[in-house]
């Protein structure tokens, strides 16, 4: 009885895991058309001088899915955790509206990835788990399986994703078992996609460095500072959220279109920080990452990705938070840096860890996506930062699942 049971349940697992391995298949493959179509689209706007034409086109599109389906200008991830809490199917118009509008905006625009992602990765999920006829009472089960896997390749950070939707309750059933099928669908997602797209750190860091006790001290100044930077980042976010209920949802993105034509304006003309390409090549993280800046200039585009972030996030365009929160701490980190400009590397990451746990909680999310994301080891500072941002911002989250 024990050896058929044994074999019964070797069984189950290994359709289990064939099945995590053709989620992870089919989502690295989405991930790395989507990522072509994001540089693709971003060469033709810049080289043609379309990028004004281009922001107009976002605005009218954005607005009219918001008209034809509300739920469009949630962000992906709240979105995604909707439709998985009632384990329903990301409608397929829903999904492709969304694919298309994260074309339009990550080409141009400084915001982040993983928002969309997660919702790709759901639907993604659940398409297959109804192709293949698995009970219908799993399609949450792997949906999630399914955003961890669109995640973990078009972040580069398989690991960090399945923690990352562990940290966030993403779904209903997170155990063991959860961990090794996601980790399996993101491992497979990422090897597709870096060979098609590129093995290339998002956060690089040339330099060799070593760290040593008294580098706690500035470690802890940064989870400080982080956590004030994360509150005063929810409070405008709060403030244009308040703006953005004034105005009909279908034409909050239309609009907002003066100011976020005069913030990209600004990054575009007057920043010495390629912010724009943020979302498309990770510029700006490798700037920050590889060259002290004057501290006038980072302050100067911490607070311009800052008011990108709210007004983007309030008005229903289509993105995420995680990169400009990676940009946002390893500006903070190189501000740090001055003090010793040998360790920019070691407080760079710092900064990211320290910023990306400040605003969304996730301390072990931060720690693992800042190592994969740098192709570095994990490094004590880098967790004291975290930490100190986790004790003093616990109650701080900029995207709040209600």
């Amino acid at each position: 009885m024990k050896i058929l049971f044994h074999r019964n349940y070797i069984f189950y697992k290994t359709k289990e895991a064939l099945f995590a391995i053709l989620i992870g298949i089919i989502s690295g493959l989405a991930a790395s058309f989507l990522d072509f179509l994001v540089q693709f689209v971003h060469k033709i706007a810049f080289n043609l001088n379309l990028v004004y034409v281009q922001l107009l086109v976002l605005a009218v599109y954005v607005s009219f899915i918001n008209y034809l389906d509300k739920g469009f200008a949630t962000p992906g991830l709240i979105l995604a955790l909707k439709f998985l809490r009632e384990n329903v199917v990301v409608p397929i118009i829903v999904w492709t509206a969304k694919f298309f509008g994260v074309v339009l905006s990550l080409s141009i625009l400084p915001i982040g990835r993983e928002g969309p992602a997660m919702l790709l990765g759901t639907g993604l999920g659940q398409y297959l788990a109804e192709l293949f006829k698995v009970p219908k009472g799993q399609l949450s089960y792997w949906g999630t399986i399914g955003a961890s896997a669109f995640v973990g390749a078009f972040l580069k950070t398989p690991l960090g994703a399945t923690f990352y939707v562990f940290e966030n309750r993403f779904g209903k059933i997170l155990n063991v078992d959860f961990i090794i099928n996601a980790l399996t669908a993101s491992t497979v997602s990422y090897t597709i996609y870096i060979y098609l797209r590129g093995l290339h750190p998002i956060i690089p860091i040339h330099n060799h460095f070593d760290w040593n006790v008294l580098d706690i001290i500035p470690a802890i100044v940064l989870g400080i500072v982080t956590s004030f930077v994360a509150l005063i980042t929810l409070l405008i976010y709060e403030f244009f959220k308040y703006l953005a209920k004034l105005v009909e949802e279908p034409y909050r993105p239309i609009s907002v279109l003066p100011l976020l034509l005069l913030l990209f304006t600004i990054a575009y003309h007057h920043s010495s920080i390629e912010l724009l390409n943020l979302s498309v090549n990770y510029k700006p993280i490798e700037q920050i990452s590889t060259h002290l800046f004057p501290i006038n200039i980072l302050i100067g585009t911490i607070l311009l990705e800052i008011l990108f972030l709210a007004v983007l996030l309030s008005f229903g365009y289509p993105g995420g938070i995680i990169l400009p929160l990676i940009f946002i701490g390893a500006s903070l980190g190189n501000i740090i840096a001055h003090i010793d400009p040998d360790k920019l590397g070691l407080f760079v990451l710092s900064g990211a860890a320290a910023m990306l746990c400040a605003a969304m909680n996730v301390p072990i999310t931060s720690v693992v996506m800042i190592s994969e994301m740098s192709h570095q080891t994990l490094v004590i500072p880098e967790i004291v930062a975290v930490l100190t941002a986790y004790f003093l911002a616990s109650s701080v989250k900029l995207l709040k699942n209600k």
